[in-house]
């Protein structure tokens, strides 16, 4: 068993996918604030994360992003303790036929075993059941394992866009993966 910060990560038996409720809220706003901290702290100056953060991440956002009808957040969390989040992925329809992969985060600890695989198929299913052909994201260009595994999962480079920080401007890539429109449900 892959062990991390003490909540374990084992992918065939411990981490259940389930929507987020509004109870989660907090925790997911901790949960997604440090992994945010954790993995630009090196590329963004503690002032620009820190703004950043208290404008994306507080609780009520949280909340609101939970109960947005336009979109589903989507948590994995240990079977044993449902409030123990390893990982989330928050999708937000858009224009018909397309969605946006807001976030995709997966605590560092638990990289590697295919939980963001996983939430990226349950996603998959969440467009297809939605009549989305297209899931669209965003990625800060510095961040190569996510682009890796975003390349790897069959996203495609469509451009860049800027991708504001606090005060500081950086470049994200944008990617899109086609989807086969059909049915199936969120797992």
């Amino acid at each position: 068993m892959i062990v991390t910060n003490g909540r374990g990560c084992d992918m065939m038996t411990d981490i259940v996918l389930r929507c987020a409720m509004q109870r989660d809220a907090e925790a997911l706003s901790t949960f997604a604030a440090g992994l945010f901290r954790e993995t630009y702290a090196a590329d963004t100056a503690a002032s620009d994360l820190a703004d950043y953060i208290a404008g994306n991440f507080g609780s009520e956002r949280q909340r609101a992003e939970i109960v947005d009808p336009r979109g589903v957040v989507l948590l994995a969390v240990k079977a044993g303790d449902q409030d123990a989040i390893l990982g989330y992925a928050h999708l937000v329809m858009l224009a018909p036929g397309e969605a946006l992969l807001n976030r995709l985060y997966v605590e560092a600890g638990c990289r590697g075993t295919g939980l963001a695989g996983r939430l990226l198929d349950a996603l998959r299913g969440e467009c297809r059941q939605r009549g989305a052909a297209g899931l669209r994201l965003t990625v800060f260009e510095k961040n190569a394992r996510a682009i890796a595994f975003y390349r790897r999962s069959g996203f495609a480079d469509v451009g860049t866009i800027d991708f504001t920080v606090g005060e500081d401007v950086q470049r994200d890539i944008e990617m899109l993966l086609p989807i086969e429109v059909g049915p199936a449900a969120l797992t």
